[in-house]
């Protein structure tokens, strides 16, 4: 099972993210975020915080995930090089997030992203397998 992997849309791009579990599904788009913005293996493990994300279903659950993390980016210049979901219901997510200060001497930014969106935006379970598909702002 591939983790993750993105699509050109116009104008912004696509991430696709599975996992085994919801809970890995959620931690591999976090990954898949990331990785479109700057190459993980250059972040370090300095940094630990616990978030929690709370929407009215998973679909949103999943937007406010991905925006809560472009939000401490924003805000605390912090990109995760890994995440853990500790606690997931269908409207709230708990997650432990480890990473690194973002610093241009030290990281190469790949593509900013602003947000992601509800366009386009599926979350399903076949066949033992979650997919989600998102469309992200650039």
């Amino acid at each position: 099972m591939k983790a993750f992997e993105t699509f050109e849309h116009t104008a912004d791009v696509g991430l696709i993210a599975r996992g085994r579990t919801l809970r890995e599904l959620f931690a591999n788009a976090a990954r898949g975020l990331v990785d479109l913005m700057v190459d993980p293996e250059g972040l370090r493990e300095e940094i630990q915080m616990q978030v929690t994300v709370s929407a009215g279903d998973r679909e949103a659950l999943l937007v406010g995930w991905l925006n809560e993390l472009l939000y401490l980016l924003d805000t605390r210049r912090f990109l995760a090089r890994r995440s853990r979901i500790t606690d997931l219901s269908d409207t709230t997510l708990t997650g432990e997030l480890v990473g690194d200060t973002v610093d241009p001497g030290r990281h190469r930014v790949r593509r900013m992203i602003k947000a992601a969106t509800y366009h386009g935006l599926s979350l399903r379970e076949a066949n033992g397998l979650w997919e989600a598909r998102i469309i992200l702002d650039l």
